[in-house]
């Protein structure tokens, strides 16, 4: 399979299972919120904010994709690695479960939001939560090793089944008991069932797979941990900087606060996560021909992932911000307080600057400059806590702040410093990039946003059922998406399923 082919089916695989994550969630979230009422704000807060663990489990796997990526021609030294990050995420599991089980008996002295009623119950759930992070943190190196490969459709039809399974699960036992509790046994449950199915996968789609802790050499821990420490330093610091920002939050506010930040957050970071994916499987394929010395196709994979990234993202972050009102109303089937939709219209706003320089950051994890980008990580997370308590001394709102301190951040982060950086790091000229990657997406926002002005002006929301205008808002943003940004990319698709439907009638012929 060629390279441009193994890049779209892999990023077309995380765009579903991205979206079978964000529909299963959005669900999830409504029927959570239903029925377990005041206690939902208080599930929230501990399901959300008590991530810290992930920041190792997301480091480990990125570096586990990484070895994996540049070691896939070399069994033995591949499994050398993988059975280092296996053995120390086994280790971080434990701890994080005895971690969990210390932190439940103290839970609600720590948060206002825990009230004395559903003390137990957050004791009971924080150490659910805790085992539910062990389980996600044991998986990592197996979805890591699979993603490296680059078997992501294999990787991603594991987490699609988790997926459904927990929503199942999830329904099933509010049936019969609407409890936190309840909530946090089904996610219990699926994440076993999933590092399961990601073990057995991986052993059977990569050939000489095997974890063989005696194995292990002091080079291969040291430099696992000399990439682990840039990598768990990077994601580590975003891990951080969401979490205490929710719990920020919950500390000072209410439950209704954290529930008012929690509903608007949940789309926003969907996307977040869906432009990740996507701009995730740069990483091995960037890492693969900066190891052959391709530096020319290094930077044209970069290039045509920025173009095509970008454009997705803004036809995508232009709806949403208009009928954002409206996409949480219909899921949660009440209307939703103008508060809510404020928030989560500053939060898109903040996921923008990911959509337009998001691939800098595997890219450049591929190319192996990583010191630059641990600094730059850290000092973001940084900014935005001192920014919310800042703005959390009566300036604005309390679920206000927070929204406000990541636009800030992230955009002097990835907006400004990340393509600036990189840039320079790949000695490309900034007009020659601007040219070839965001001229074509900056000139259809622009005229998206213009004809979506001039329709509202002709066709008033308040005249016309919003179904309707949603239908006419996306098929005028794709139009001029496609017509000014993507022509050539739609023109390929059409001719590829031309051609592949062409062979397929001389065949029967």
């Amino acid at each position: 399979m060629s390279l441009r082919k193994r890049i779209i089916m892999n990023a077309g695989s995380n765009w579903v299972g991205m979206l079978v994550a964000g529909a299963v969630g959005l669900v999830l979230f409504r029927t959570i919120r239903h029925n377990l009422g005041a206690s939902f704000g208080v599930w929230a807060l501990l399901s959300t904010g008590l991530r810290y663990p992930m920041i190792l489990e997301r480091a480990f796997s990125l570096s586990t994709n990484r070895f994996v990526a540049f070691y896939r021609d070399n069994t033995e030294q591949m499994n050398r690695f993988v059975s280092a990050s296996f053995g120390i995420l086994m280790g971080l599991a434990l701890l994080t479960v005895a971690a969990a089980v210390l932190l439940s008996f103290f839970v609600s002295d720590i948060f206002t939001a825990i009230t004395s009623e559903s003390a137990y119950e957050a004791q009971i759930t924080c150490i659910l939560v805790g085992v539910t992070l062990a389980l996600r943190i044991v998986g990592a190196t197996f979805g890591g090793a699979l993603r490296g490969y680059q078997y992501h459709t294999r990787s991603n039809a594991v987490e699609i089944t988790a997926n459904l399974l927990r929503m199942v699960l999830t329904l099933g036992i509010l049936a019969l008991w609407k409890s936190m509790i309840a909530v946090q046994l089904a996610f219990v449950t699926a994440a076993a069932v999933s590092v399961l199915l990601m073990f057995s996968v991986a052993r059977k789609s990569i050939e000489g797979f095997k974890i063989v802790v005696s194995k292990i050499g002091k080079n291969t821990i040291r430099e696992l941990f000399r990439h682990t420490g840039h990598a768990t330093a990077r994601s580590g610091s975003m891990v951080f900087m969401f979490s205490t920002l929710v719990l920020i939050v919950g500390k000072v506010g209410s439950a209704e606060d954290v529930e008012v930040y929690a509903i608007a957050s949940l789309i926003p970071s969907f996307v977040r996560g869906l432009l990740a994916g996507t701009q995730n499987v740069f990483l091995p394929v960037i890492t693969s021909l900066n190891a052959s010395g391709q530096t020319e196709r290094v930077k044209a994979v970069i290039k045509k992932g920025t173009h095509i990234s970008s454009a997705l993202a803004c036809a995508l972050l232009i709806l949403l911000f208009v009928f954002a009102g409206e996409v949480l109303s219909i899921w949660f089937k009440e209307a939703v307080p103008s508060e809510t939709v404020l928030v989560m219209r500053v939060l898109i706003i903040s996921v923008v600057g990911r959509g337009f320089f998001g691939i800098w950051l595997p890219s450049l994890v591929g190319i192996g400059h990583l010191r630059g980008l641990t600094i730059a990580a850290i000092t973001t997370a940084v900014i935005a806590i001192i920014i919310e308590l800042i703005l959390l001394q009566g300036i604005v709102s309390v679920p206000m702040a927070p929204s406000i301190a990541l636009v800030v951040a992230l955009w002097a982060y990835m907006g400004i410093w990340l393509p600036i950086h990189g840039l320079r790091k790949l000695e490309i000229h900034p007009y020659e990039y601007l040219k070839d990657s965001l001229s074509g997406p900056l000139a259809a926002s622009l005229v998206s946003i213009a004809a979506l002005l001039i329709l509202n002006s002709i066709l008033p929301r308040e005249t016309i059922s919003w179904p309707v205008m949603l239908v006419i808002s996306a098929a005028i943003v794709m139009a001029c998406f496609i017509a000014i940004s993507l022509r050539k990319e739609t023109a390929d698709l059409i001719a590829a399923v031309r051609i592949k439907y062409g062979s397929k009638k001389e065949h029967r012929i």
